[in-house]
Parts: structure tokens; sequence; C-alpha cells
């Protein structure tokens, strides 16, 4: 009996010491976060109709399309809503 009490306490022990480790990794990983993998966006993002993305304003392509203006990611995209017109 004696050998499974501190059996169990072993694996209580590894337990809250792989706990507390992930905890601490995690506030480190938190602390060095400067990965430039999602870029700050400032100003207003406006939607692309065609393939659904949202673009900063001052970086999308812009058209007037049936009588509208509207925003584009891309040159295809732009070219796909104006093709749709044309042809409605």
């Amino acid at each position: 009996m004696p050998v499974l009490i501190l059996l169990l306490r072993v694996i209580g022990i590894l337990l809250l010491v792989r706990v507390v480790g992930r905890f601490v990794a995690g506030l480190l990983r938190g602390l060095r976060d400067d990965s430039p993998a999602r870029p700050r966006v400032e100003g207003d993002l406006v939607r692309d109709r065609i393939c659904n993305t949202f673009v900063p304003r001052d970086r999308a392509l812009k058209a007037l399309v049936a009588g509208h203006e509207e925003h584009f990611c891309s040159a295809s995209c732009r070219d796909r809503a104006l093709a749709g017109t044309r042809t409605a």
C-alpha cells in the first residue's frame, strides 16, 4: 500500500510540473511574440464581394460596377465583377 501512495504522489508531482511548465512557456511565448504573422492594419477595411476578402481601404482597387463604387483585393476580382455586369 505505501508503494501505491508513493506512486500516486510522484504522478501528481509530475502532472503539476507539466502544468506549471506549460503555463510558463505560454507566458514566455506571449512576451516575445513579435512575429509578423498578422500585420496590424490601420484604417477601415472594405470587403471584396467576389472573393469575400477584407482589404484595407487605402490598398483596395476601386471600380464603378452598376453605378456603385466597389472595392476589390486584386485586378482579377475587379475584372470578374466588371465582366459580370457586362453580360447581365
